[in-house]
């Protein structure tokens, strides 16, 4: 009985070993969070790892529910953090804000953001974060479209270059005019959280017709140039499981909004390295014949061919 027992439990740890993963991870971001902030963080993170279980238990009994599925956590996971969070309560997860509660002496969301969803989260999953989570991805993969003659690759010049744009604007706005951090700016804080939105929201929209799907977050997102420096140690890639069957028609490097060259790395019998990799599946769920999947065992990358 007690061997039956422990078979049943390796068999769901195995089949449900991403999803476990993912909520163990953000359930004790949430506690440590709680002890450092508030109780709010850890039902947010609690929220997002209990969404995020339920979508990957659904997604392995129903594959072809992955996209909507995944849509509908990035939507449930982005409101919650922009209206409820951030317009509701002013907490502000935007880069900028770093740098404006460092010089009001506290600690609010946009620290937290960038320590766990950038620093610590992809440590395990990569960019994921911007896949289910970020509220502008969000509207930026709503608006996909790559009408444009030629679309524009990543110069990092260029992101640490806006990067630090970020940094001194910020620093020169909260000494030459108001610091919008701090209690007794909450009114400003929420206009503030509002209008960088709309910014981004915007200045994203343009530079997609530009320069092709998701271009912002390609090509100059502060939190994705600092959170992929870390993307060659992250545990979960997308990995070719059935190199060989490999019919070349190119349908995951299409489908990939970060326009990533995924059949470049299934002929060479590679997990995506790429950096700019949001995790999304969208390669995965746009292989005719289920050549793709996420794995962390990089030792047995290739299953026998039959």
């Amino acid at each position: 009985m007690h061997q039956k027992i422990s078979e049943l439990i390796r068999t769901l740890c195995k089949k449900y070993n991403i999803a476990i993963w993912a909520y163990l991870c953000f359930t004790l971001i949430g506690v440590i969070v709680w002890i450092i902030r508030d109780v709010r963080y850890f039902f947010l993170f609690n929220g997002i790892a209990t969404t995020e279980l339920i979508a990957r238990i659904i997604v392995i009994r129903q594959p072809k529910s992955r996209q909507p599925i995944r849509r509908l956590v990035q939507i449930i996971i982005g409101a919650q953090l922009l209206l409820i969070l951030g317009i509701g309560f002013g907490v502000s997860f935007q880069f900028e804000q770093i740098f404006f509660d460092i010089q009001a002496g506290i600690v609010t969301g946009a620290l937290i953001q960038l320590i766990i969803a950038r620093l610590i989260i992809p440590i395990f999953f990569g960019n994921a974060f911007c896949s289910r989570a970020c509220w502008d991805g969000m509207i930026f993969e709503a608006i996909n479209t790559k009408r444009c003659k030629k679309a524009a690759i990543r110069k990092e010049w260029l992101a640490w270059s806006y990067l630090a744009l970020i940094i001194v604007l910020t620093i020169l706005v909260a000494h030459i005019f108001t610091n919008p951090a701090g209690d007794e700016n909450e009114p400003l804080r929420r206009n503030w959280i509002i209008a960088s939105n709309l910014f981004i929201i915007s200045l994203g929209y343009i530079l997609t017709l530009a320069c092709g799907s998701r271009a912002y977050c390609r090509l100059l997102c502060p939190f994705m140039t600092i959170s992929s420096l870390l993307y060659r140690v992250s545990i979960f890639k997308i990995t070719p499981i059935k190199s060989a069957a490999c019919t070349q028609c190119g349908a995951c490097s299409k489908a990939c909004p970060m326009l990533i060259d995924v059949k470049e790395s299934v002929q060479k019998k590679q997990q995506i390295q790429n950096r700019q990799c949001i995790l999304c599946e969208r390669c995965v769920s746009a292989c005719p014949n289920n050549e793709l999947k996420i794995s962390k065992n990089r030792l047995q990358m290739f299953s026998p061919q039959k």
